[in-house]
């Protein structure tokens, strides 16, 4: 005997209907993390900016205008055009006497 038409819709429409609310239950619930997550960060910056150091702040404030970054993108680049000075020499078979 099979099922009548108005109970197998009665029973998919049930689904879905629970299956709608547990996902935005879930989405509600992502989100009120994330806005938790988002205020702990926010405390947090603003604890440490409260109890910074000047010598700290002076330190951030120089590398944040480019000095020591500047400095380090240098040294960086420099290293890396030795590197390759360096696989280029390796790679380069060794001449050869000629008579």
């Amino acid at each position: 005997m099979p099922l009548n038409d108005t109970i197998v819709e009665a029973v998919a429409n049930a689904n879905f209907k629970s299956m709608a609310e547990l996902g935005v239950q879930n989405a509600l619930a992502h989100q009120n993390r994330l806005n938790i997550l988002a205020e702990k960060s926010l405390a947090k910056s603003l604890e440490s900016m409260d109890t910074i150091s000047v010598e700290e702040g002076l330190g951030i404030s120089a590398a944040q205008r480019g000095d020591l970054a500047k400095a380090l993108g240098d040294l960086s680049g420099a290293i890396a055009a030795s590197q390759q000075q360096m696989k280029g020499a390796q790679s380069t078979p060794p001449e050869t006497a000629k008579p």
